[in-house]
């Protein structure tokens, strides 16, 4: 399954307000697209990535962003793709996602990931500062 075939759009209420539903939970939320991303949704993104949620959108820069961060859904709320990046030098090794965990291959970011997982604070506003302060005490960059 795609994230596409978790969030569906019922209908279009407004300019860029949704009717929307969670297949996954079988909740109905109102979408409301952020006013300082309305620029990327107009894109065409979505019927040329049918299967990618509804309302993400590329920046231009690289990027893929939620368009209705204000309005999601708990489930996207409670995971980011992405929280923190991790770079040794100028080159990323890994990165940990919304819910703590760390993608990498390097075998010394893993083992010191692994050293301090008891530490990693339970609450998501904690840990995020939390581990740019760990990995950047033992010599890494974040973002």
């Amino acid at each position: 399954m795609y994230l596409g075939d978790y969030i569906v759009i019922d209908a279009k209420i407004g300019p860029y307000s949704f009717s929307c539903s969670c297949v996954s939970t079988n909740t109905v939320f109102q979408a409301v697209v952020d006013e300082d991303k309305r620029s990327y949704f107009d894109d065409g993104f979505s019927s040329a990535h049918p299967h990618a949620c509804p309302f993400l959108r590329p920046t231009g820069d690289g990027r893929i962003v939620c368009t209705i961060h204000e309005t999601s859904p708990v489930q996207c709320k409670l995971y980011r793709c992405v929280a923190l990046k991790i770079y040794s030098g100028e080159k990323q090794v890994g990165y940990i996602t919304g819910m703590g965990a760390l993608h990498s291959d390097d075998p010394d970011l893993r083992s010191l990931y692994d050293s301090c997982t008891s530490q990693i604070p339970k609450e998501e506003q904690e840990r995020d500062k939390w581990f740019a302060c760990f990995f950047e005490k033992h010599g890494y960059r974040t973002e």
